[in-house]
């Protein structure tokens, strides 16, 4: 009980007041989420790829059963999102916008500070989440975009949308530096670990200001489904993945972790883009964050203990 304690007050309560502080900055200072999001894709997040990457040693065997093991996860939710679809009758629409709401989870402004706070600081631990964070970015702007868009948007525009997605060109270059042992000048690296630095602040202040932007109405009974699929079979499934793999230690635990999270918001904004059932997206993003809290809490007191 002290051990759970601890992880609610420690690591849970100072990531909800951060969000929390976005929240009501911009509900009383009319915040520009656009900005913010923008200077976290552009500036904070490729800074922390790079960093977290340069100064990791994570071997290439680990990269590939991490890219395994979230691709295995991400297929699951799917079916799930189809059964769970055909079950209850959904439309094509909010049958499509389930499979999102379960396939990304907040791995960035979410889970790399969640990493950092929980693992403190480890290097390997916060690299595994880049690289989870990073197979997020490329699924959501491909396979996330077809879902949203339905046949609305054409595979050029899929495409190009990953190609804009800087942590791409990023871990390009800081793969490159890694394989031939290019020293990273200092007057580089000193800002880049500035920037890295500020990361988990930004990030979470960040998720505060978009959802004070979702447009919500408080109905609760058919989001229930997708909150409990997200928030509890989704790390049981990981659990039991590297429970049969013999994985231990702080790969196990980080992934697991990993794919705890909630649903990621750019479900809500590419649901609102496309005129995907934005509503219903929208109440899966925000209550399952809301009820994050108590679940990770679970989770984390659960893989740490007994991975």
């Amino acid at each position: 009980m002290a051990i759970f304690t601890h992880i609610v007050l420690k690591i849970m309560l100072p990531i909800m007041i951060l969000i929390a502080v976005g929240f009501i900055a911009n509900k009383r200072l009319n915040l520009d989420s656009r900005t913010f999001a923008k200077i976290f894709i552009y500036i904070f997040v490729p800074a922390i790829f790079f960093t977290k990457i340069y100064y990791a040693s994570v071997v290439s065997k680990d990269v590939w059963f991490i890219l395994a093991y979230v691709m295995a996860i991400q297929v699951l939710m799917l079916v799930i999102s189809v059964l769970v679809t055909r079950m209850f009758s959904y439309s094509r629409s909010r049958g499509k916008a389930l499979g999102n709401s379960l396939m990304f989870f907040n791995s960035g402004n979410y889970g790399l500070p969640l990493a950092d706070l929980v693992f403190k600081g480890l290097p390997n631990a916060m690299t595994i989440q880049v690289l989870i964070m990073l197979i997020q970015n490329v699924t959501s702007n491909t396979f996330g975009v077809f879902q949203a868009s339905s046949a609305n948007s054409s595979r050029r525009q899929s495409i190009r949308n990953m190609l804009e997605m800087p942590t791409l060109y990023v871990l390009a270059v800081v793969l490159i530096v890694k394989l031939f042992g290019i020293q990273v000048p200092e007057q580089i690296m000193v800002p880049l670990n500035y920037i890295s630095d500020g990361f988990i602040g930004i990030a979470l202040i960040a998720l505060g200001v978009q959802l004070a932007e979702i447009k919500l109405d408080f109905k609760f009974g058919d989001v229930l489904l997708p909150c409990c699929i997200r928030l509890l079979l989704s790390p049981l499934l990981g659990y039991l993945i590297v429970l049969a793999l013999g994985v231990k230690g702080i790969l196990a635990q980080s992934m697991v972790i990993g794919v705890s999270t909630p649903t990621a918001v750019n479900t809500a904004i590419l649901a609102l883009q496309y005129n995907n059932e934005p509503e219903y997206a929208s109440r899966i993003v925000y209550f399952t964050t809301l009820f994050s809290p108590i679940s990770l809490s679970a989770v984390i007191y659960f893989a740490t203990t007994y991975l």
